[in-house]
């Protein structure tokens, strides 16, 4: 079962994907109450909290979850830097370079009660009897993930891939040629009927991206 919660201030989508009573939380975005009310009226036991990125839009509600539950985030080892300037600055990186009239709040940084378990491409994450695969994505962040499910046909693409478009690149860290790479080499790979739940904005498939995104060369 997928549960679409759309919370913050950028209208992220928070998903919460259950699995024999267990649950995994996708992008905790904002609003903490509202995820723990969802999860409580299910009857679901929270298993992880996994960031598909750690820009400032999906993190939001993470230091919240983490402390009331005990359990840590993961989140790719590439992105893990970004949580020390609200997912937007790298540690290296001045302010200067934030994109002009770009708000210097959302690049404080967030503390985590527990420290962040690093994901890499290729691991597995399992809710009950379902295994999702991490795969690395980059070109949003560095460290951008999706996480696919092959038995279910879906896929959480964070901000990598929407319906009929595709994540910005112009921030630092961000990269366009990766980008497309990731979503040519990576995803349009994958079957057709995969649903593809975005980090914002309505599900597609991955049949309809590859044959009418138009920021992605058609793929045949």
């Amino acid at each position: 079962m997928v549960e679409t919660l759309t919370v913050g201030p950028l209208q992220t989508n928070c998903y919460v994907y259950s699995s024999g009573g267990e649950a995994m939380v996708v992008d905790a975005a904002d609003e903490p109450q509202r995820i723990r009310q969802a999860l409580a009226k299910a009857g679901l036991e929270l298993r992880c909290l996994v960031n598909t990125h750690a820009h400032f839009d999906h993190i939001g509600a993470l230091a919240a979850l983490s402390e009331s539950s005990g359990v840590a985030v993961l989140l790719h080892e590439e992105d893990i830097p970004l949580l020390r300037g609200g997912g937007i600055l790298p540690p290296d990186v001045p302010p200067e370079l934030l994109p002009p009239g770009f708000p210097t709040w959302m690049a404080q940084e967030v503390f985590l009660p527990h420290p962040p378990r690093p994901l890499r491409d290729g691991d597995e994450i399992a809710v009950g009897a379902v295994v999702f695969r991490v795969i690395h994505t980059p070109g949003h962040t560095p460290g951008s993930i999706c996480l696919y499910c092959a038995s279910e046909s879906l896929l959480f693409s964070g901000d990598t891939l929407f319906h009929l478009g595709v994540g910005r690149a112009d921030l630092p860290g961000g990269n366009g040629r990766m980008l497309l790479q990731s979503i040519k080499e990576r995803l349009f790979t994958l079957p057709d009927n995969t649903v593809v739940y975005p980090g914002h904005g309505p599900s597609t498939t991955i049949g309809l991206e590859k044959r009418r995104n138009p920021f992605v060369r058609p793929v045949t």
